[in-house]
């Protein structure tokens, strides 16, 4: 469908043609006819002025009519440039405070508004104040918590449609009597409805009892309160991936002590009561070899807590590469028990900046390739290798232990537990991962990840 405007400009050139043609056509009918004395002067005199009278007149209405026309133009384009502002704002940032402060500032400058304020849902039957801007931000928190249908607010959230007074001190349902008593008189609430989810409400008042009566302020106002919606739903969309990725990480954590940590406190404590069963039956030799054995499990596990610690700590702060944060875990990992003597990190070709997602589930492959090393390789030497192979992202653990059969799955658990996290994480950004062993040849642990989408990498 055609705007109003498109309709008034077809009107207008239809107008600017057909009427003075109309005009000019009847005047000379009535010079040929009944009016034929006109022809003379000074008679004459007095056509021509009606004719520029004529042709003024109908200037002028052309002219209203195309103002008219501009400054609805402009009115529509103000409100269309809000709208991007406010988008821009409510974009800007997924943390929510930070949304709501670029998104409230917004809204006081480009409305009559003097105080905005958003009042976000808590459970099904209550609102919380979670943002103000503009004046008089001590009286408008004179409440922090309203029920779902007190206030105005609560009845915008209830009912789900806008609500707008311009006479505040006169109005019974509004709670907060501080926000009266300094001179506001106009308030409009608006919920922030998405689909059909409500995630508060968009509260913005004025001292002007004409503020917010006009229109198209008002159509303004609840297409920015359709827009902060949407960015509400992102932001907490974001919050709850965040907060999976965090629980997904503790899973990680707890399925990878107890593999490690859990079975061999398990072995420490079957061994303790075997050892006081030697001893009280004097064998005192046997206890002694027990005893060692159990100290060389205590070492191990305390290695391997440490080095978890460690890796924990190992920073990838932005700007890093990837092969820059392996060097920096090296220099701890040198100094644990059971590390190859010779440790080198290798960068083949030009490696670009990736996700920072990408580059830590990468840095974790690394690190448990390399516990696995320091734990059953018996290695002299290990190699980190990172290259960009066409499209793709290689990084590669090698060394030259003894190897492994990568099927065979050993007493303990090793390496099927080690291999099945590694594949976890690269299967988590897009990768794949491989494994190359054989008994005396040492092994390959091999990380490929697509940079197609990643900063600086792949085809744009």
């Amino acid at each position: 469908m055609r705007s109003r405007a498109e309709t008034g400009i077809t009107r207008l050139r239809w107008l600017a043609i057909v009427l003075p043609l109309a005009f000019i056509a009847g005047l000379n009918y009535l010079l040929h006819t009944g009016l034929s004395s006109l022809h003379d002067f000074p008679q004459v005199v007095v056509v021509l002025a009606i004719v520029a009278v004529g042709i003024g007149a109908f200037s002028y209405a052309v002219f209203g009519v195309v103002e008219r026309l501009e400054r609805r133009i402009l009115e529509r384009n103000a409100m269309l440039g809000a709208l991007v502002a406010v988008g821009r704002e409510a974009g800007s940032s997924l943390e929510l405070g930070e949304l709501l402060d670029n998104s409230l500032t917004a809204i006081l400058e480009i409305t009559s508004a003097e105080a905005a304020e958003v009042w976000l849902t808590e459970g099904e039957h209550e609102l919380v104040h979670a943002h103000h801007r503009g004046i008089a931000s001590k009286a408008f928190r004179e409440r922090s918590r309203l029920r779902i249908g007190e206030g105005l607010p609560g009845l915008v959230a209830e009912q789900g449609s806008p609500i707008v007074v311009h006479d505040l001190p006169a109005e019974r349902r509004f709670v907060r009597e501080s926000v009266k008593r300094l001179g506001f008189e106009s308030f409009c609430a608006l919920p922030l409805r998405h689909g059909e989810e409500t995630y508060g409400v968009l509260c913005v008042a004025a001292r002007d009892r004409e503020a917010m009566r006009d229109e198209a302020e008002r159509g303004l106002l609840e297409g920015i309160a359709e827009r902060l919606a949407a960015a509400i739903e992102s932001s907490r969309l974001h919050e709850r991936v965040l907060d999976a990725a965090v629980l997904e990480e503790r899973e990680r954590i707890a399925h990878e002590l107890h593999d490690g940590l859990a079975q061999v406190l398990g072995y420490i404590n079957t061994q303790t009561l075997a050892v006081r069963r030697l001893l009280a039956s004097n064998r005192v030799e046997e206890a002694g070899v027990q005893l060692e054995a159990m100290e060389r499990a205590t070492k191990r596990v305390y290695a391997d807590v440490r080095e978890g610690i460690f890796a924990l700590r190992t920073p990838l702060v932005d700007g890093d590469r990837l092969a820059d944060a392996v060097r920096a875990h090296l220099s701890g990992y040198r100094e644990m028990p059971g590390a190859p003597a010779e440790l080198e990190v290798i960068e083949d070709g030009e490696v670009p900046s990736l996700e920072p997602p990408t580059e830590i589930q990468l840095m974790w492959i690394v690190q448990e390739a390399l516990t696995n090393i320091r734990n059953h390789a018996d290695a002299g030497k290990a190699t980190v290798r990172v290259s960009v192979g066409g499209s793709e992202l290689v990084v590669a653990v090698e060394d030259d232990g003894r190897g492994f059969e990568p099927q065979r799955r050993t007493r303990t658990g090793w390496p099927h537990f080690g291999q099945q996290t590694m594949r976890e994480r690269a299967e988590a950004v897009g990768g794949c991962f491989e494994i190359d062993s054989k008994l005396g040849s040492g092994t390959t642990v091999r990380v490929k990840v697509p940079l197609v989408g990643q900063n600086g990498g792949g085809e744009g």
